[in-house]
């Protein structure tokens, strides 16, 4: 019986990042379309700004989908405001950094900010904004 419950509970896991994984995949191609959109009409602006801006449009797709698909239920929008932050100031300073060692593309190097931060967003996701995950 125990290891039954372990099953189920090891593949609910599994279930829900394969579930982050698609909204959060969902929302960095927002993310990275508006950055390279932006860039592309706005060519110059800052990629500080332009992150940024990315960043707000892809919170509401990121947001939205991890409460009614990945987490299955209502989140606090506050706490998922200071995770993303959190996580957008990683990747703010992980932009900072490959931009001083020379990365000559803006858009590689929000690219290469935006794919790091994606383990802990799940993790503070998963045990404070939406931590009543049902079972």
């Amino acid at each position: 019986m125990k290891a039954e419950l372990r099953y189920a509970e090891i593949r609910g896991l599994i279930g829900q990042v394969m579930r982050f994984g698609l909204v959060g995949g969902l929302a960095t191609v927002v993310h990275l379309f508006v950055a390279w959109w932006l860039l592309r009409v706005w060519v110059e602006g800052s990629p500080f700004l332009v992150n940024f801006i990315a960043f707000v449009v892809a919170f509401q797709v990121s947001f939205w989908g991890h409460s009614r698909f990945t987490f299955r239920q209502k989140g606090s929008a506050w706490r998922f405001l200071l995770v993303t932050l959190g996580g957008f100031a990683i990747n703010s300073s992980l932009l900072w950094v490959f931009l001083a060692l020379g990365v000559s593309s803006p858009f590689l190097a929000i690219c290469l900010s935006v794919f790091l931060v994606p383990f802990f967003v799940f993790l503070a996701s998963r045990f404070w904004v939406f931590s009543s995950v049902p079972k």
